[in-house]
């Protein structure tokens, strides 16, 4: 019967090994870095950020991949146009925004980018959003910068302006190595000891020195 207990508890442990060798095997990761799908609604405005609307959804497929794109959620309308080419004309802004998750009573926060409206007209709609996040996965901040090295006041016809050509990055950041301020202050008090102990070593003046 001992016998039998002990293989049952051999054949008991080698399972557990083997089961938590499959779990890091499948990906498993700790909680403080998030590895997983992140879907992020994408807004924008025209008009110097008094009015924003939704302009699509960002959908993050792996942090550590770098792997995100942009669905659109409908082409401009002519009346974004005009408010669009109107922005760049004045030398104003186009703005983005994202929402973040509400954590208390004051509402939704948001982190926001802006680029000149002329360097969205001239490119065609054609721009670049990278959006950055820490190691638990939560957003930090976006940015956006249009395809064009500058404005050079091209005109572009109203049907290049209608289909957003999005590409999207995602970035994450690590936390660097906090200071070690418990060593640094050991060696000033060794430094300072080692200065004292040399000082009361020898107190002879100068003259009687040398």
């Amino acid at each position: 019967m001992a016998t039998s207990m002990n293989t049952m508890n051999v054949l008991l442990g080698i399972s557990c090994f083997v089961f938590v060798c499959v779990l890091f095997a499948a990906g498993v990761t700790s909680d403080e870095e998030f590895e997983g799908s992140r879907t992020l609604t994408l807004e924008h405005s025209f008009n110097s950020g008094s009015q924003f609307t939704k302009r699509g959804i960002i959908s993050v497929q792996s942090l550590k991949g770098s792997k995100a794109s942009f669905t659109s959620a409908s082409a401009l309308s002519k009346d974004e146009i005009q408010q669009l080419k109107s922005a760049a004309k004045n030398d104003g802004l186009y703005r983005i925004r994202i929402p973040l998750k509400s954590t208390s009573d004051v509402g939704t926060s948001y982190v926001s980018s802006a680029t000149k409206a002329c360097g969205i007209v001239e490119s065609g709609l054609h721009d670049e959003i990278t959006v950055n996040f820490d190691q638990s996965g939560e957003v930090l901040g976006v940015s956006i910068r249009a395809n064009v090295p500058a404005c050079t006041g091209l005109e572009v016809p109203d049907t290049n302006l209608t289909t957003w050509k999005t590409s999207v990055e995602v970035s994450t950041t690590v936390a660097g190595p906090s200071p070690d301020t418990q060593t640094y202050i050991e060696k000033m008090k060794r430094d300072e000891q080692e200065k004292l102990k040399n000082q009361d070593g020898d107190n002879r003046s100068f003259l009687s020195k040398y």
